[in-house]
Parts: C-alpha cells; sequence; structure tokens
C-alpha cells in the first residue's frame, strides 16, 4: 500500500494560507481597476475653439508641444506664457499674471442648484481671461466641494480639518496661501481649500515618497511676489516632480515662488484662455464639464 504524504499544517494556518490568496486575489483585481481608471484620466483633450460652439467640438487632444505653441500667441502685457521641459520634452505650461494687471475671481457652485460653472462660462460670462481648477471634489459628487469653498464672502462649503493642508484665497490686492490650520474667514473674500502644497516658503514641501504614488496630470498655482503663476502638467506627473522641475526652471528665469499648491488632477484639470479678442478658447481639460469652482483673472480697471 502506497503511503500518502502528510501536511502538518494547522488550522490557524491553513485559515492565514486561504486568507492570504484571497487577498492576493482581490488586490490584483483593485490593481486591474485602478490601472484602468488611470487610463480613462489620462485622456485630457486639449485644443482651440470659436466662439459660439458645442460641447461637441472640445473632445480634441493635441500634442503637447502643439498645444504650448498654441497657447503661447496668446502672450499679451500681465500674461506671459512658460513652456517647461523635461529631458526636452513638453512637461508644463505655466500663465504668469501681473496681479498690478489683472486681478483673482473665483468662482464656482451657487450651494442650492450645485449647478456649477464651466471654463468657457467662467470666461464669458464673468469676463474672465485666463482660468484654472477647480474644487477639490469626490467622484461621485462632482459638484460638491471637499473642504472649504468660499465666494465672495458665502461660504458654499465648510473648512475641512484634516487632509487638504492649504487654503488659496482671493483678496482684492491678490492672492494668498496659508495653511488650512490657520485659516479664518476673514482673510480672504474667497477662498478654496487645496493641497497639498508643492512648494512652502520657496522650498520644496513634498517628500520624495511622493514618487512611488500615481502620476497624473496637474493643476497647480503659486504666490509670486506681486505675480500669480497659474501651471498645467501637459504629461502625467507626481507632485514631487512638478515641485522639483517648477523651482529649477524658476532658478533658471530669476524669478521666485513663496507658495504653490496642488489645485487639481486628471478629471478636475483644466486651464483656459480666452483670447484678446474674445472669439477663441484655447484650452487644456475639458471646458464644457461643470466644476464645483474656477479661479481666474481679468483685467483690473484701468489697465
Amino acid at each position: 500500500m502506497s503511503r500518502g504524504v502528510r501536511f502538518d499544517v494547522g488550522l490557524g494556518a491553513a485559515i492565514r494560507i486561504v486568507v492570504a490568496i484571497l487577498w492576493a486575489a482581490f488586490a490584483g483585481a483593485c490593481d486591474q481597476k485602478a490601472g484602468a481608471e488611470r487610463e480613462v484620466d489620462a485622456v485630457v483633450p486639449s485644443g482651440s475653439l470659436e466662439l459660439p460652439a458645442r460641447d461637441l467640438v472640445a473632445e480634441t487632444i493635441m500634442a503637447p508641444s502643439r498645444f504650448v505653441e498654441l497657447f503661447s500667441q496668446l502672450e499679451e502685457p500681465g500674461l506671459r506664457i512658460h513652456r517647461v521641459d523635461v529631458d526636452g520634452e513638453v512637461a508644463m505650461v505655466l500663465v504668469e499674471v501681473d496681479e498690478q494687471r489683472f486681478e483673482p475671481v473665483l468662482v464656482g457652485a451657487d450651494g442650492a442648484s450645485r449647478s456649477g460653472v464651466t471654463a468657457v462660462e467662467a470666461l464669458t460670462d464673468f469676463g474672465l481671461d485666463v482660468v484654472i481648477g477647480s474644487s477639490f471634489v469626490s467622484e461621485i459628487h462632482s459638484l460638491t466641494p471637499v473642504g472649504l469653498l468660499q465666494i465672495d464672502g458665502t461660504v458654499i462649503s465648510d473648512l475641512q480639518a484634516h487632509g487638504y493642508t492649504r487654503v488659496l484665497g482671493v483678496r482684492q490686492e491678490g492672492l494668498g496661501v496659508v495653511s488650512s490650520r490657520a485659516y479664518h474667514r476673514g482673510i480672504f473674500d474667497s477662498a478654496v481649500q487645496a493641497g497639498p502644497g508643492v512648494v512652502e516658503e520657496g522650498r520644496l514641501d513634498i517628500s520624495e515618497r511622493d514618487l512611488k504614488r500615481p502620476k497624473y496630470y496637474r493643476t497647480f498655482v503659486g504666490v509670486c511676489d506681486g505675480k500669480a503663476l497659474l501651471g498645467a502638467s501637459q504629461v502625467p506627473m507626481n507632485l514631487h516632480a512638478v515641485g522639483k522641475r517648477l523651482l529649477e526652471y524658476l532658478a533658471e528665469i530669476g524669478e521666485q515662488c513663496d507658495e504653490v499648491v496642488n489645485l487639481a488632477g486628471d478629471r478636475e484639470v483644466v486651464l483656459a484662455r480666452l483670447s484678446p479678442d474674445r472669439r477663441r478658447v484655447t484650452y487644456f481639460g475639458h471646458p464644457f464639464t461643470a466644476k464645483a469652482g474656477l479661479l481666474g483673472f481679468r483685467r483690473r480697471e484701468g489697465n
């Protein structure tokens, strides 16, 4: 008679083995799902359209170099466009805004209808020249802000004590950034909770651990001594890579930003510019998708 093989495995060990197998299968499925979602999110439209226009014409994707070339043609006094490369390829586009010539404006959901505002509406209905978005929202409730959203003194959504660590605020003289712990309602006329901070007091404020996280398209805003800096990555990037390259580029051109905060990623990313003749919108991100909040700039009276 043949002798069977005996496994000396206790009940507890057997349970742990089964749990490990099930967890591995579950984690693999989650990784596949997350990878699929990231692949979907990585499709960000960009292009240029004549006004008036319908949303159907906005679903184009332009090569980053071509988009930056087109965007750079919209420079005017007070709005300067920068191309930032990594390894010889376009990585980011920046809009340097002179706050003596342009004033910041925060627009968005009214708190009741939650209708939000699109980039095209912000530019045309509010008289803005450039907009960037957006405020933080959940994927399920895309027009419900997560954290503070205050517009012209009215609080649409309350400050969140944990999570997003910065508050980006609008006042008559320009933009400001404070930590969420230091914020109180009287500091800014309008404000949005953002984060994490990419640059704080002129130094990189993101750990290298961020390099292990997924890459996303980004929009970010900097406060730079009388100037605002609006930025959008043209390729998916880690925030650490964004901050490091941004500081390098600013040093190259002799500029400095005290504070830079992350504003949005992937589906919420939008940067749009209205041409000086107000007939054409050049956009990166969905120009006709409603956002809970958008930051914009318009020319000050007398300029």
